[in-house]
């Protein structure tokens, strides 16, 4: 099986992660196994590209780890396991946590038209949960379900917020997920494996402490209460957030010939 590990990175890559990628492992399985790097600030377009070069090269498997994941040695052994577990998914995710240890990046209830339905899915233990999406920060994707797909693989958010006046790019991994399953795919978080998100700012490794199983054994939201996010029990009642959506068009500019 050949597999091919991309990179996506803005030129820096931090310290923890360069340390954590040295002590990955790969399984039995992997007979072939190559590296590459697509430098850039446009994630989702890196991305792409990473996708485009795992089928021109004719891999099996594609794995993305990014620059800021501190990913445990045996992370891809463990999501290519999953995977080969379940022949009807195309993704798996380690689970990892935003930054500021807010939230995991892992998504149910989860539509693009509409981003404020979503909730936190339930997972536990070394489980697999069937989830509707994950972050991409330390993912693994049969290529095959790529081959099936017509490029272009990724889309992106670009989320605003007017009062701070702050852009960003957002939920590119999201999409990519909701596209699979539309196809017929499944997407799976494994609770298992567990990776830290670094924060150059503050030096410090996400989570802050991993929570218990009682904890994230349930669907859960999360609510902004005083300024600070919270995660709490889904309730559907609770009014949600309202969100306008506007069309933005993008084009990718290849250089050369």
């Amino acid at each position: 099986m050949k597999l091919l590990i991309g990179i996506p990175t803005g030129g820096q890559p931090t310290r923890p992660f360069l340390d954590a990628l040295a002590k990955v492992q790969l399984p039995a399985s992997v007979t072939d196994a190559d590296r590459l790097v697509w430098t850039g600030n446009a994630v989702a377009v890196q991305r792409e590209m990473i996708a485009r070069d795992a089928v021109a090269r004719g891999a099996d498997l594609l794995a993305m780890i990014d620059d800021d994941i501190v990913a445990p040695p045996d992370a891809l052994a463990r999501l290519i396991g999953a995977l080969e577990a379940d022949p009807g998914a195309a993704v798996a995710g380690a689970l990892y946590y935003s930054r500021d240890s807010a939230r995991p990046m892992a998504v149910s209830r989860w539509v693009s038209t509409d981003t404020t339905s979503a909730a936190i899915p339930a997972y536990g233990g070394d489980g697999v949960a069937i989830v509707d999406g994950v972050g991409f920060g330390c993912v693994v994707v049969r290529v095959a379900a790529l081959r099936a797909l017509t490029a272009p693989y990724f889309a992106a958010h670009v989320y605003v917020d007017a009062q701070s006046r702050v852009v960003r790019q957002c939920d590119e991994d999201y999409l990519f997920c909701e596209r699979m399953r539309l196809a017929g795919w499944r997407v799976l978080l494994h609770a298992g494996v567990r990776a830290g998100h670094y924060d150059r700012g503050s030096d410090t490794t996400a989570p802050a402490q991993w929570e218990s199983d009682a904890e994230t054994d349930r669907l859960r939201m999360i609510v902004l209460r005083d300024g600070r996010t919270e995660l709490v029990p889904f309730d559907d009642s609770v009014p949600r957030a309202v969100e306008r959506q506007e069309k933005f068009e993008t084009t990718i500019l290849f250089a050369g010939s």
